[in-house]
């Protein structure tokens, strides 16, 4: 019979992210193995956190690696399951739609081919912007973006315009067979079942950070006005 396949918690998935990040930079330096009490002083967790995490890589992968007491997690093969259980193991061919300031600072990063996820094609609505080349790529219009999506059989895309494009272009891509959307749109988006949607909104990020800058300093007052 074949495995049950089970759907690992989002925030487990997030975490074992940044543990392959951890543990990456170890296996270029030739460190063999790594203990869940390192790894999660690393990353501001808990060993038995990081255990239970990792429980689920075993569990999907069904190899029995786990950690050995005394010894740790093997570097080695932990990368190799992280990155099979996560889908890093895969080259994903992505589209980005909108090449403004945000579009143009995710073309100039180079680390989205060395994880895996190459950017086939860039899309804009303007039709000034069509035909220029940014990062290699010719931009083009948005019309073609259904045409692109299903002759390379993309499952990825990333999502860089304004507020009043996003649902149309979200739609868009939902209907072209796009089956995961990164969203840099600051609004949510409706999308047909089946699709996944990760979104990241820097204000929001930035309102965090100073709400919690915030809240330290009125400790900090009130604990001086009672002293």
């Amino acid at each position: 019979m074949p495995p049950t396949v089970r759907r690992i918690p989002r925030p487990t998935a997030q975490r074992l992210s940044l543990y392959l990040r951890e543990i990456q930079p170890l296996i270029a330096q030739g460190q063999p193995t790594i203990s869940s009490r390192e790894l999660g002083e690393k990353l501001g967790v808990s060993s038995a956190q990081v255990r239970k995490d990792l429980a689920w890589v075993v569990q999907s992968r069904q190899t029995g690696e786990s950690g050995r007491s005394g010894v740790g997690y093997n570097c080695f093969k932990m990368n190799d399951s992280i990155r099979h259980v996560i889908g890093a193991n895969r080259r994903w061919p992505t589209v980005l739609v909108g090449v403004g300031n945000i579009g143009r600072a995710l073309l100039a990063y180079g680390g989205f081919a060395q994880d895996g996820f190459s950017i086939a094609a860039i899309f804009d609505a303007n039709p000034r912007m069509e035909g220029k080349r940014v990062g290699g790529l010719a931009i083009q219009p948005t019309s073609a973006l259904r045409k692109v999506i299903r002759t390379n059989r993309i499952s990825i895309g990333i999502l860089a315009v304004p507020r009043s494009a996003a649902q149309v272009v979200a739609t868009q891509l939902c209907d072209a067979g796009i089956r995961g959307i990164l969203n840099f749109a600051p609004m949510r988006i409706a999308v047909t079942e089946g699709v996944s949607v990760t979104n990241v909104d820097v204000s929001v990020a930035l309102e965090q950070l100073s709400m919690d800058i915030s809240i330290r300093d009125q400790l900090r007052l009130s604990a001086e006005g009672a002293a």
